[in-house]
């Protein structure tokens, strides 16, 4: 901990919500195991977090409140308060929204699976509007068009995402090569992957082990690879070049795929129009 401090000691803490995020992430692996609980928390769930007690978050995060102390110092605060004050402020931008949405949430309970499924899949791509970078989209589109093949991994819960990517990239003509959903399968196909291809690879609590250990194969291949997940500290994200961030709300125990399906179409449909656009333009 005492070489965290001396490490921020010239560095002035993060004003804005961006530049905490961005600390976070920067200072993630150099943390204890419950602070990165913490930060974790934070990045996933700033909104949330901006609302909460100590107490209730330590409730919702299973670590002892003395943690978020810690975790305050650690990362350039004198208390858990001064983030607080950076999280509600960030929150304040958006606080109709967002006062809708929790409302929806504590009516949810009430309303028919039609209902409670289709708000649940609404809020989700809300979220995905608010936070996806459209240059995000851009870099990603850039990575693929360049690609010699396109290799694609979802494990479990992920699978349709990949899936249904996998199938969009081929229809538009995009050497693709999907992963078995099989870990010893999949294990084996990793060795197909070679110099100028791209790893797209789709992972979401509970992480799969299989699509993590080919992300770290083929990052130690040097070849690029661009995850679909729900946060910039989950596993394949922190060895990916671009991240895109699909939000899971949650109705009756089940989270929603809706906002992942969309960004993985949103990313095969911009690859198709710029593809359509540079043949276009050759005429």
């Amino acid at each position: 901990m005492t070489v965290l401090r001396e490490d921020l000691a010239d560095a002035p803490p993060p004003q804005t919500y961006p530049e905490l995020r961005s600390a976070l992430l920067a200072r993630y692996d150099a943390l204890p195991a419950q602070l990165k609980i913490v930060a974790q928390y934070l990045i996933d769930r700033p909104n949330d977090a901006a609302l909460m007690t100590i107490a209730s978050l330590s409730e919702a995060t299973g670590v002892q409140p003395s943690a978020f102390i810690r975790f305050s110092k650690a990362v350039g605060f004198k208390g858990f308060s001064e983030i607080q004050t950076i999280l509600r402020d960030n929150l304040s931008n958006r606080q109709v929204s967002y006062a809708e949405r929790v409302t929806r949430s504590s009516q949810s309970a009430s309303l028919a699976p039609l209902e409670r499924f289709t708000q649940s899949a609404i809020d989700s791509l809300n979220t995905l509007v608010e936070t996806t970078p459209p240059a995000n989209i851009d870099a990603g589109v850039k990575l693929l068009r360049g690609a010699r093949q396109i290799h694609v991994v979802g494990h479990r819960r992920s699978w349709p995402v990949a899936s249904y990517f996998a199938y969009m990239m081929a229809g538009f003509g995009a050497a693709t090569h999907l992963f078995s959903p099989t870990g010893p399968m999949a294990e084996a196909d990793a060795s197909i992957i070679g110099p100028g291809d791209v790893l797209v690879a789709v992972s979401f609590p509970r992480y799969s082990e299989e699509t993590a250990r080919i992300v770290e194969q083929t990052t130690g291949m040097k070849v690029p690879v661009i995850a679909i997940t729900n946060s910039r500290v989950a596993p394949i994200a922190r060895q990916a070049q671009i991240v895109f961030e699909a939000d899971q709300d949650e109705a009756a125990g089940f989270r929603s795929l809706a906002s992942a399906i969309v960004l993985a179409q949103i990313i095969a449909v911009s690859y198709g129009e710029a593809i359509a656009s540079e043949a276009t333009a050759k005429r």
